[in-house]
């Protein structure tokens, strides 16, 4: 199945790391400093929707404001799960940085893909408070923990374009 200039060895398995070294290249740094800037666009997110949700309760005598608090849930994981099964296949730090995710069983992740990557993703830092992302170091791919079980990777974008079929 070829893939965007490269062709997966197998459903199974991402492209090897020492053949084709630049897909994973700086890899783990990019994705935490992508992090970053996801926090603070979903935090501008977050804002807009106390905004919204404070002027609402206001007009609604606070019926509606406990909806804020699933909103707030909402919000982070929405922003993560349509942007990864979007056009771009990236969050907007992913993009900054250059670097999309891949899926091992088609092209790209679907949104029922990108959801279990983002609940796992969520799921994983908050059980071990970030510790989790040290699995990066130890992996030749960089996949975390949750991308493994969603079965996803991620690579730069460019150096994924530009490797021969």
């Amino acid at each position: 199945m070829t893939n965007a200039g490269f062709q997966l060895p197998s459903a199974d398995r991402a492209p090897d790391p020492i053949q084709y070294f630049e897909l994973y290249r700086g890899i783990a740094w990019k994705r935490v400093f992508a992090y970053f800037i996801d926090v603070v666009v979903i935090a501008f997110i977050l804002g807009a929707a106390v905004l919204v949700f404070g002027i609402v309760g206001i007009f609604t005598f606070g019926l509606l404001t406990p909806l804020l608090v699933i909103i707030f849930a909402l919000i982070p994981f929405l922003y993560h799960t349509l942007l990864l099964a979007g056009p771009h296949h990236a969050t907007l730090g992913m993009r900054v940085f250059g670097v999309e995710m891949r899926s091992l069983t088609s092209h790209y992740p679907d949104v029922v893909q990108a959801a279990i990557q983002t609940a796992l993703f969520y799921f994983s830092v908050g059980v071990t408070a970030w510790l989790i992302v040290i699995w990066a170091l130890f992996n030749p791919r960089r996949r975390l923990l949750h991308d493994i079980l969603a079965g996803t990777y991620v690579v730069n974008r460019r150096a994924a374009q530009s490797v021969p079929a």
